[in-house]
């Protein structure tokens, strides 16, 4: 008898399906997005800076928002580095973000990490320790960079009139220069007013919430702390 094969007509191979195919393609997008969050996003090395002085003792909660902030902010492939501060700073840690759960428990320990040798906290020897941080970075990792600084107050160490603000301005000049985004966090007063007047790049200025309210002191760093990453991720490797 004769056979008779009715499917040949009615089906069609599921690739030939314009709406099956977009389907399948926008699920391996989302997936590969999803596995994959690097490949959309610029890798960067977070300078993370902060006030370790001792008048600065109890800015326990500022130090743990600033921790807690960054890190919703870490992909894999980014890096984190650590300098307290107070009359020196000293890189104290430096990781490479491999998944979420790189930094668990890291926020928790907000503790001061270095002690003052003499009175007096530095923001030039914050600003030339990052700089090197960076330069040493560079050999060896090109991505864009950003430095983040929650501090209580800078002032002059033994020897020091005064801050230096054409030596700090430098500095700054320098290391946005090498591809990496500035954020001063720090409270409202003099050193707000001289910082504002002091750099061109106004908007990297925030005033920190100083109490013991925590959703005040997150509300007042994640605006900076936001606006810094966006910019840094938009910029791409250096070639030099």
């Amino acid at each position: 008898p004769m056979m008779i094969n009715f499917t040949t007509e009615t089906e069609k191979a599921w690739y030939k399906s314009p709406a099956i195919v977009a389907a399948v393609g926008v699920s391996a997008i989302a997936l590969a997005a999803f596995i994959y969050p690097e490949l959309a996003t610029q890798p960067i090395v977070h300078y993370r800076a902060d006030d370790n002085s001792s008048s600065a003792d109890r800015y326990t909660l500022q130090r743990q928002t600033h921790c807690q902030l960054s890190s919703q902010h870490y992909k894999p492939g980014d890096t984190a580095v650590s300098i307290p501060f107070a009359d020196r700073a000293v890189v104290t840690k430096t990781i490479s973000i491999a998944n979420s759960l790189t930094l668990m428990g890291e926020c928790q320990h907000n503790g001061r990490s270095i002690t003052n040798k003499q009175p007096g906290t530095s923001l030039v020897a914050l600003l030339e320790r990052s700089q090197s941080a960076i330069q040493q970075q560079h050999q060896t990792n090109k991505n864009p960079g950003i430095l983040t600084i929650v501090a209580n107050d800078f002032e002059p160490r033994q020897g020091e009139r005064a801050i230096d603000f054409s030596r700090v301005k430098t500095l700054v000049d320098d290391i946005e220069k090498q591809g990496v985004v500035i954020s001063f966090i720090i409270p409202q007063g003099q050193l707000y007013e001289d910082l504002t007047n002091q750099l061109s790049s106004k908007e990297s200025i925030c005033v920190l919430d100083e109490g013991k309210d925590e959703d005040a002191v997150r509300r007042s760093m994640t605006p900076c702390i936001d606006a810094a990453f966006t910019k840094a991720r938009k910029k791409t490797n250096k070639s030099n």
